[in-house]
């Protein structure tokens, strides 16, 4: 059947008027101007929520609205946090927090009756010192550049160069592919730098990965006010908000910034090839009507994410089972399983979420185990936000951002620091180091808690591996949906499907209804199935080997000029929100593409020395990380064993990699005739 090819320029398709009113809540904002003063505030008010605030969040509050030191110094500072507590006092003297509670009740009010800000934006040694203060612990000053733009003191705002688009590039186009965290935050930023650009999404929705997700259960495994964007805070409802409140709040974003008109849904692009000739991209893209278009475009931004095509297992049988199949990454709306008799093949993040979610809907649930989890208690999990939290956030000043670095301290750094290997454990009769056999036997004892009594879920559920050689989980119940006497855990896989069930490969037989997958994605073929092709026509896909992709800082690779990847090879965080390392990326990648508008480039291509020297550094480094080790396996490696999908650099060293695009390692093309 024959395809209608519609050919369309640049100028038709990828350029979009720039010279329209800016979007009103776009770009990156200072946290402090998410706060206005209300000198309607009455004393009594303040002091009631101050009260029930974090104290060590406070204290730089406090600092930076009066300027006074004493607050960063004893006997105010607070006690170093233990795991993921809130510690709201500080483990502070009931009399010293009540001294503090009455001075940020005072500054409040003088600054909403006009009092000016002492230090609206800290940065540097100052910052470090009030980093250091809200964790009760020292913090090193190499953090300072990375929390000033996450916290708004020192925030990113890219150069607006539409002005130059408009008089000498009118042809000029940028095409994302993809409309979820990553490809709306860059075309954010593009539209703040006046560069035009088309999002083209596969799905009828933006959202991506919290689109697609819609399974029982699913919610975000990092704190909300964490996993959200830095330029657009929310109030969120839960401490984990849930899939629904995550879609509704990417849109709402995507909306308030006016990029949703150059969005164009049901758009899924095939192929991909650079025109030397023409000196662009040129994309075969198949619409929701089935007919392909061919698409040109300066530059090419791939923002399809890690968890993107899902991984389906072909069981012998499949064909001759007469229940439904489904995988969590494509949950039908109507699926009824009350009364279900159900199999979950996979025991991972999507598995824990879900079984938890209809282990009270079903009839029975056996739950197919290939590898147990490492899973991690944290009371926090169904945990409602309440009103005052989010009073504090919408009337003290600095608030709300000295509370998303606490989360970003606890859930990134912290754990961070149980990933390298110690390279002399062997000697020190440790697994892997100090800190991860720490983590190994608390997760052991609560497991063993929390199993008590079950010998043999015990058994099952203890990992031979260390912590943190596969994605660590938060409990939501897990260990107690086990415990139902109408939930089965098994180890063995499934051998086949039969016409009414599951044979596994013990060899025994059991009827089920539903069969659900949660079998994860492809996470180590990026950009799978597209086809691109750079210079010559070489297909990355052949030079990656299908599933051992690389690129200079995870964003580029020679031989593919003007193409930038978000969220490409080895830049899954070791820990925390991947959003932060998305607003890194995109501050790179507009850059870069504002580079070709300023010195009037036709191409900018990395060079083959950074890009060795890169993925030779990187490898050594995560060849010294748990995840590395013998006899550990999960997504984050290729068929080959290489890790393919972390980033080994602590989050504040890859943001530093990633904050100047440096020219040497481009070799620049100026356009013809130019």
């Amino acid at each position: 059947m024959s395809h209608l090819v519609e050919r369309l320029t640049a100028i038709d398709v990828l350029r979009s008027p720039i010279d329209r009113t800016p979007p009103t809540h776009s770009g990156r904002r200072t946290v402090s101007l998410t706060v206005t003063p209300n000198p309607n505030l009455d004393r009594a008010t303040v002091h009631a929520a101050v009260t029930a605030g974090n104290i060590p969040c406070l204290l730089p509050v406090l600092y930076q609205l009066t300027g006074e030191e004493k607050w960063l110094s004893s006997p105010y500072l607070p006690a170093s946090t233990k795991g993921f507590e809130e510690l709201n006092d500080g483990g502070l003297d009931p009399a010293i927090q009540a001294e503090i509670h009455n001075a940020v009740t005072d500054a409040v009010l003088d600054w909403c009756n006009g009092k000016p800000i002492a230090h609206p934006a800290p940065t540097g040694s100052e910052l470090t010192r009030l980093m250091s203060t809200v964790m009760g612990e020292p913090i090193s000053e190499v953090y300072a550049p990375m929390i000033a733009e996450q916290l708004g003191f020192a925030p990113f705002t890219p150069e607006n160069v539409g002005d130059l688009v408009r008089t000498s590039r009118p042809d000029f186009g940028v095409a994302i592919v993809g409309a979820g965290i990553s490809g709306i935050t860059c075309a954010i930023n593009l539209e703040k730098a006046g560069i035009p650009y088309t999002v083209l999404e596969r799905n009828d929705h933006i959202g991506g990965t919290w689109w697609e997700n819609r399974y029982p259960g699913a919610r975000v495994d990092i704190p909300s006010d964490l996993y959200s964007f830095s330029f657009r805070p929310k109030n969120w409802s839960e401490y984990f908000a849930r899939r629904n409140e995550i879609f509704d709040y990417v849109s709402d974003v995507a909306r308030e910034a006016g990029i949703t008109d150059r969005i164009r849904l049901g758009y899924s692009v095939d192929t991909a090839a650079w025109n030397a000739d023409e000196q662009l991209w040129i994309l075969s893209v198949t619409g929701p009507d089935g007919t392909q278009q061919e698409l040109r475009a300066t530059s090419l931004v791939t923002a399809a994410g890690l968890h993107s095509t899902p991984n389906v297992p072909d069981f012998p049988g499949t064909s001759e089972f007469r229940g439904e199949i489904v995988h969590s990454a494509q949950w039908p709306d109507d699926l009824d399983l009350t009364g279900k008799r159900v199999a979950v093949v996979g025991s991972g993040a999507s598995a824990m979420q879900l079984v938890v979610a209809i282990a009270d809907q079903v009839e029975s649930m056996a739950v197919l185990q290939r590898q147990p989890q490492w899973i991690a208690p944290n009371e926090h999990y169904f945990q409602q936000s309440d009103a005052t939290k989010h009073w504090l956030y919408d009337n003290i000043p600095f608030y709300r951002g000295w509370y998303r670095f606490r989360l970003y301290w606890l859930y990134t750094e912290r754990t961070f620091a149980a990933l390298p290997v110690d390279p002399r454990r062997e000697e020190k009769g440790k697994h892997v180091s100090s800190l991860n056999d720490a983590y190994r036997a608390h997760f052991t004892t609560y497991l063993k808690r929390q199993l008590a009594g079950e010998e043999e879920l015990q058994r099952k559920t203890l990992p031979d591996y260390p912590p943190f050689g596969k994605r660590l989980l938060i409990d939501n119940g897990w260990f107690a949906t086990l415990r139902k006497p109408h939930v089965e855990l098994l180890t063995d896989s499934i051998e086949r499907l039969t016409p009414d069930g599951i044979v596994t490969a013990d060899g025994e037989h059991r009827d089920i209804d539903v069969l659900i997958l949660c079998t994860g994605f492809q996470q180590q073929r990026f950009l799978y199935p597209m086809d691109i092709r750079g210079t010559d026509g070489t297909s990355l896909r052949d030079i990656w080997n299908d599933d051992n992709g690389r690129a200079y800082l995870g964003i580029t690779t020679p031989g593919f000029p003007n193409l930038f990847f978000l969220y490409g090879p080895n830049t899954n965080p070791p820990g925390g929100s991947y959003i932060t390392i998305a607003e890194a990326q995109v501050r790179y990648v507009v850059e870069s593409i504002s580079r070709l508008v300023t010195e009037d480039l036709a191409a900018l291509e990395c060079k083959q020395e950074p890009y060795e020297r890169y993925n030779s550094e990187l490898d050594e480094a995560n060849a010294a990380m748990v995840y590395a080790m013998d006899g550990v396996s999960s997504y984050y490696r290729n068929s080959s064993g290489r890790v393919v999908t972390n980033s080994p650099w602590p989050v504040p060293e890859y943001w530093a990699r990633t904050a100047n695009p440096e020219p040497g390692d481009f070799t620049a093309t100026k356009r013809r005739g130019a």
